[in-house]
């Protein structure tokens, strides 16, 4: 099952290492992984979205990881988290017939922007629910994508 969780830690050298080989030795995949400084001086949020097979392990999970050094604290926030965003940037050649691309962007509404729209290239920019951005691109998919980024999921409660 795929889990969302948001660790608040001291800026120290390491400290992300000792996170992410946690799930390295037990073999559970990181799918996302964003970390960003907080408003307080020496410590960053990092939320991960990881595999973890069972709520039996998650529980073990969290204990591992507060137990780290430089780890303050870890909330598995799947099931309390209000907000869940992923930037995903998308580079494509541009089309002949730009009011197709209009159409394949219309649902996404104010979730997508056009940066730059010119031969040989379009950007674009869009944020949302990572399942949103899987759509998004599953439907930009009959487009020739040169190059795709996503930044990975950062959730608040």
């Amino acid at each position: 099952m795929r889990r969302t969780f948001r660790t608040k830690v001291r800026d120290k050298a390491g400290t992300l290492n000792r996170l992410t080989s946690i799930f390295v030795r037990r073999q559970f995949n990181i799918v996302t992984l964003s970390a960003t400084p907080t408003l307080e001086e020496g410590t960053s949020d990092i939320t991960f979205v990881a595999e973890v097979p069972d709520t039996d392990v998650l529980r073990n999970l969290i204990q591992q990881l507060e137990k780290q050094i430089n780890i303050i604290h870890v909330e598995d926030i799947t099931d309390t988290n209000t907000y869940n965003r992923e930037l995903v940037l998308v580079k494509l050649k541009t089309p002949k017939d730009q009011n197709e691309l209009q159409k394949v962007i219309k649902p996404y509404d104010a979730l997508v922007s056009i940066l730059k729209n010119e031969e040989p290239f379009t950007y674009l920019q869009a944020s949302g629910p990572q399942y949103t951005m899987d759509n998004l691109l599953d439907d930009l998919s009959s487009y020739q994508i040169e190059q795709v980024s996503r930044t990975g999921s950062a959730g608040i409660i």
